[in-house]
């Protein structure tokens, strides 16, 4: 019997465009597969899991917030990326067995391309990243398998972030990795150092508001705003502002969202497609959506 159910799993469920670009792209692959808002607390997770395994209709889920972190132990196995990461945000179902896999990885690596030197050599070798959730595990993980020399992780739950730092303490033995509280004067030291800048936090999504007051953003940036759903945020204005090079969360939506619906199909669906269904949720002309990089 043919997988028919794709549970997306989180707490709370929130209206994003990320259902309606996955069902347009599982249409297109031509999977009569059905997306389920499952809202579930962090407690219920695993029993979620469990339901999912035993039964052969579920192609797999989906892993929102907050539980991508909190998906490993509960996988019967991890691709390379999950385990490095330390998050979870697509299963696959094979066999009453669920596979962990971090899709969000491939789309930090997009969104970076967009906006650091083609020459991989000449990316830069410091940054700062803001938030410490799931999405904030897919960017240190790459950046520590780019070579970046000195990461700093600033939430405004220092715990979170130290959690965050302890988890890639093997992986980042080469390098300096540090969690930072949020405070205006430690983003200001840590900004000038870092060449790049990655928001991987929801601070002032909601608002249209920036994370940081624009006087601690200095000249010649990169910014990397994961920010989805606005063509340009206040703090890629204050980035641009300084003669920054800037990128929103697009293009690493666009790849996350290709490579989840391999996962799940075993076809990579057409970009042309994901960027229409994308245009579409967002209500915006598809012509000024970010373009994904190799």
């Amino acid at each position: 019997m043919p997988a028919t159910r794709l549970p997306i799993i989180g707490y709370p469920i929130i209206q994003t465009p990320h259902e309606g670009v996955l069902r347009a792209a599982l249409a297109e692959a031509g999977a009569e597969i059905v997306i389920e808002p499952w809202e579930r607390r962090p407690h219920q997770l695993a029993e979620a899991l469990k339901e999912i395994r035993a039964d052969e209709a579920f192609a797999g889920a989906i892993i929102a917030s907050p539980h991508k972190e909190k998906a490993p132990p509960l996988s019967d196995a991890l691709s390379d990326d999950a385990r490095v990461s330390g998050a979870v945000n697509v299963f696959v179902r094979v066999d009453g067995r669920l596979r962990g896999y971090n899709s969000d990885m491939d789309g930090v690596r997009a969104g970076l391309v967009a906006i650091l030197p083609r020459v991989r050599g000449k990316w830069p070798r410091n940054a700062v990243v803001l938030g410490a959730g799931g999405g904030a595990r897919a960017v240190v993980a790459v950046l520590i398998g780019s070579g970046f020399k000195h990461v700093a992780v600033l939430n405004r739950h220092l715990h979170r972030a130290e959690a965050l730092v302890t988890h890639f303490s093997r992986a980042a033995r080469h390098m300096e990795l540090r969690a930072r509280p949020w405070h205006d004067a430690i983003i200001e030291a840590e900004l000038a150092r870092a060449e790049l800048l990655v928001n991987a936090s929801d601070l002032g999504v909601g608002e249209g508001a920036s994370p940081i007051p624009a006087d601690l953003m200095p000249p010649d940036r990169y910014l990397l705003d994961l920010v989805l759903n606005r063509p340009s945020t206040p703090l890629m204005e204050q980035a641009e502002a300084q003669g920054g090079t800037v990128a929103n969360g697009q293009a690493a939506f666009l790849r996350a969202s290709s490579e989840t619906i391999k996962l799940l199909t075993g076809r990579t669906p057409a970009a042309e497609v994901l960027r229409a269904a994308l245009a579409t949720e967002l209500g915006v002309p598809e012509e000024t959506l970010a373009v994904v990089g190799d």
